[in-house]
């Protein structure tokens, strides 16, 4: 061990941790498992050296923690140069770093660092909640950053160190903007992996068990906003956010097989009307895309399924914004080959004996589609099934079976799994659509969020003769079990609290928080090269004019510079008290009189004789204005409002009569 004194105050060792600690909290569930107790273990070491004076870890040994950190990061992260070890190592070796920090020039390195690690946060999100919390870390680095240069005091909040924090970041504000708008941007962003900070919520997936959606509804996170044209908003029963088409079941689980599952030509009623509207899609590290049943045609970028659902070219791992015309309709016509079809009523066979037998008495009631569709509708409405978002568990083989004859309580996914099934069993071709349904008006948009998420079935009604062949029809069998979940809304039916949090107060603070997150979305994340372009075009700078761009972000940094210097020029200028700034008042009333020596660098027992000798008349009045500030100058107090009216009365006596007296002098 080395022994060494620290340099730093308690204070500043206080303000340094608290930097990096508040810079690194948002990377925490990024990093590996050990990050945790190492950086409580490294604060905790350092205010004990600090506190209790003991000797300083030899370099060896500082070096061997550094290795040894390296190799925990390989050990769990792999190794490469990845963004995320990158990341992760930045943090590491700012956190170690602490343990060498006893000079002031070492925490002016921490410090700087922990700049650079609050960035790094950009690199996964911009989400306007995270950006307030990223300006919150700005501040206490930079009060941290004043604490280091200006240890003054003993308060561990001083007024000077804040002054000076916020002025520094009030000064950076403005050219953080104008570098925002006018710095060259990539066609896309450089970040995008899912985050928790309003982005990569994993929403709805390729598959659907049992308790799947259950999960979703638990979570009220922006899933997308939709801006619809004026009046073009339709009923909430008839809002089907549609998403990816199931037709796989292997008795518990149903999943997507999108090009092996149908090939027929889409077609839809031209009579049907057509609804435009904007969607704003948060990130879901998937390639799924949402729309309004049923959507005309693909934006730019994605492609439409044969099952009708939407399908990005790459993962949504950004904030995406895309136009979409849809024919809300519950019906998609498709002609589809009889060999689709019969792949279509793929069930397995083997399993839910008692519903196949029910199915079997159906049939030979009434075989035709609309009747075994109304049948299967009017039984779930009449044999008291419950919509319950806490149903029991369906631990069986037969899942159909035990939600049908014991459980009857159930989310959206156990009605159109069961529905779905059911119809399959009766021979009808049947599908489970995932998605969402309904949403919340939220000013001037429609707010969709993962609680939601909903399942829907879809029956093929085959037409041979018909111009269209057959059709697809929507059956939502939730409807008839609870049908204020279509009317109302998933927030609506809620009837107790789904978690410890889940306050009504607060799902309406979420939604008016929201409303901001949106206006951010739209004049800050969305800012792309086409929206910058049209700032340029706007303020007469053409395309590939690089050296009109050029020019202007020369501009700004020579602005910037300017302003440092000028700030700088103006923190070093002499700093007078109130006290000293009624004694210059003086001089300068008396400075352009010759034979009078008044400057700020004269006493005023030098001046006053001075100008007594010329201006003998206001002997009187310089001895009240005299009297008075030397009483209060060696008082050594601050000036008091009756002070400052003294001292005002007295100087305007002193100025009336010398202006009197020049006047006199003139004629």
């Amino acid at each position: 061990m080395a022994r060494i004194k620290s340099q730093l105050t308690t204070k500043q060792v206080f303000w340094v941790c608290l930097a990096v600690l508040v810079a690194v909290i948002p990377q925490l569930y990024r990093l590996p498992l050990w990050f945790a107790p190492m950086l409580t273990a490294v604060i905790a070491y350092r205010f004990y050296v600090q506190i209790k004076h003991i000797k300083k870890a030899y370099n060896i040994i500082l070096m061997m923690v550094a290795i040894a950190a390296l190799l925990l990061i390989v050990y769990s992260q792999g190794f490469g140069l990845s963004r995320e070890i990158s990341v992760t190592i930045l943090i590491t070796m700012t956190v170690l770093k602490l343990l060498e920090t006893y000079r002031q020039r070492d925490a002016l390195l921490v410090v700087m660092l922990c700049y650079f690690v609050a960035m790094t946060r950009f690199l996964y999100s911009q989400d306007l909640v995270l950006v307030l919390y990223l300006l919150l870390s700005a501040w206490v680095t930079t009060h941290a950053l004043a604490v280091v240069n200006y240890p003054h005091g003993k308060a561990w909040f001083e007024k000077q160190h804040i002054k000076a924090s916020v002025g520094w970041l009030a000064l950076a504000l403005p050219f953080a903007v104008l570098f925002f708008l006018a710095f060259p941007r990539l066609g896309s962003p450089i970040w995008g992996s899912p985050d928790i900070f309003g982005e990569g919520k994993t929403g709805i997936s390729g598959e659907m068990s049992p308790g799947s959606i259950i999960e979703l509804f638990m979570d009220d996170s922006p899933a997308f906003r939709v801006t619809f044209e004026a009046g073009e908003k339709p009923d909430n029963n008839q809002l089907y956010w549609r998403g990816p088409v199931l037709s796989e079941f292997d008795g518990r689980t149903w999943t997507r097989h999108e090009f092996r599952q149908i090939r027929g030509t889409v077609a839809f009623d031209r009579q049907a009307s057509v609804i435009d509207y904007a969607i704003e899609m948060e990130p879901n590290g998937r390639h799924f895309m949402f729309g309004l049943d049923t959507i005309l045609r693909a934006p730019p970028g994605a492609m439409l399924s044969p099952a009708s659902s939407l399908h990005s070219m790459t993962a949504v791992n950004q904030l995406k914004h895309y136009r979409l015309s849809s024919v809300v309709s519950d019906r998609l016509y498709q002609r589809l080959p009889d060999y689709q079809q019969k792949r279509l009523l793929d069930y397995p066979d083997d399993l839910n004996m008692q519903t196949q037998i029910m199915i079997q008495q159906w049939l030979a009631a009434d075989d035709s589609a609309y009747g075994l569709i109304n049948k299967s509708l009017n039984w779930f409405q009449s044999e008291g099934f419950l919509y319950s978002y806490s149903p029991p568990a369906l631990d069986s083989k037969d899942v159909i079976d035990e939600f049908i004859y014991q459980s009857k309580r159930g989310f959206c996914e156990h009605f159109a799994s069961t529905f779905v099934v059911m119809m399959r069993m009766a021979g009808l071709p049947a599908r489970v659509v995932t998605g969402y349904q309904g949403g919340v008006d939220n000013g001037d948009y429609l707010l969709v969020k993962q609680s939601d998420a909903h399942a829907w079935a879809e029956v093929y009604i085959d037409q041979a003769n018909h111009e269209l062949g057959g059709y697809w029809q929507r059956v939502d069998p939730t409807s008839v079990v609870s049908p204020e979940r279509l009317f109302r809304g998933s927030g609506n039916i809620i009837e107790q609290r789904r978690t410890f949090m889940d306050f009504a107060w607060l799902r309406q603070a979420r939604e008016n928080m929201d409303k901001y997150r949106f206006r951010w979305n739209k004049w800050v994340r969305d800012f792309n090269v086409s929206k910058q372009q049209a700032l340029f075009d706007a303020i007469g700078i053409k395309h590939r004019e690089g050296k009109n761009l050029a020019i202007m972000l020369l501009a700004i940094l020579g602005l910037t510079g300017a302003t440092i210097f000028a700030w700088m020029w103006w923190r070093q200028r002499p700093q007078y008290t109130d006290l000293q700034q009624w004694y210059l008042r003086l001089m300068l009333l008396f400075k352009k009189e010759p034979d009078i020596y008044a400057s700020k660098e004269a006493g005023l027992e030098a001046v006053l004789p001075q100008i007594i000798n010329k201006y003998p008349p206001l002997k009187s009045s310089l001895q009240e204005f005299q009297q008075c500030y030397l009483r209060i100058r060696y008082r050594n107090e601050q000036l008091t409002a009756a002070d400052q009216r003294r001292l005002q009365h007295f100087f305007q006596r002193l100025k009336k009569d010398f202006i009197e007296l020049k006047a006199t002098d003139i004629k």
